[in-house]
């Protein structure tokens, strides 16, 4: 018993293993809020005082964020800490069954915030009150529900 206590613990890589999942939702949560906010990875990394390159590997999972960085892009994107983990799976995986790759919904959100109507749009949204806000979500419900 005392020599499993002594060994230490192999160390996780990307290269073995792949970005961890958590980093990887991180990173998406932190490239939605920075483009909904319409920040470009420089202004952001400006007000952190770390470079571009560095909010490229967040925002890919390569690097995970200290609790000291997410605190500033929280404030910097001006987004509760909760965000960056909600819809987040709490189950543990095996290693061999995780997915690291980027999930196909992801890419179609990313897509879609990309174009820069959609952008806007949401940028607007974002932008009124919340009693406008719940009045659009209501409106755009009824009318997925006369779609279908």
């Amino acid at each position: 018993m005392d020599a499993e206590r002594t060994r230490p613990k192999k160390r996780r890589t990307i290269i073995d293993q792949g970005a961890h999942p958590v980093d990887l939702h991180v990173g998406q949560r932190i490239y939605l809020a920075r483009r909904a906010k319409r920040m470009s990875q420089l202004v952001l990394a400006d007000r952190l005082g770390i470079t571009f390159q560095q909010i490229q590997k967040y925002e890919k999972g390569k690097n995970r964020v200290s609790a000291s960085v997410l605190y500033g892009i929280m404030h910097a994107l001006d987004v509760p800490a909760a965000y960056f983990f909600d819809e987040f799976a709490t189950e543990e995986m095996p290693a061999s069954e995780r997915d690291t790759t980027m999930p196909e919904d992801t890419k179609a959100v990313q897509a879609t915030i990309a174009s820069q109507a959609n952008l806007s749009l949401l940028h607007n949204y974002l932008g009124a009150p919340p009693a406008i806000r719940k009045a659009v979500r209501s409106l755009l419900a009824c009318i997925a529900k006369e779609e279908t």
